[in-house]
């Protein structure tokens, strides 16, 4: 289990307890935007190098107003926040 004080808290429990998560490929879902940042420790996804380009996602429709997950804080806090993985349409 993670510590209550470990730094990428930030009150995620509020909006990320219970939800349901899909594996994607990171597309940006608008010119003007481009990138996302895991929720908790803000590791960038976008489609440059270097960057994240799979992970975790609460919207997997359009990806707008969707929170990112990286694969590594998934698995820190899956079993404490109670995901579930879904099948993307």
């Amino acid at each position: 289990m993670v510590s209550s004080t470990d730094w990428r808290r930030r009150g995620q429990e509020e909006w990320l307890t219970g939800a349901v998560l899909f594996r994607l490929s990171y597309r940006p879902y608008s010119p003007l935007w481009d990138h996302e940042h895991c929720a908790f420790c803000w590791d960038k996804f976008s489609d440059s190098p270097g960057d994240l380009h799979e992970g975790y996602c609460t919207k997997p429709e359009d990806g707008s107003d969707a929170r990112w997950i990286c694969p590594a804080c998934f698995a820190d806090f899956r079993e404490e926040f109670g995901w579930t993985v879904g099948n993307a349409p």
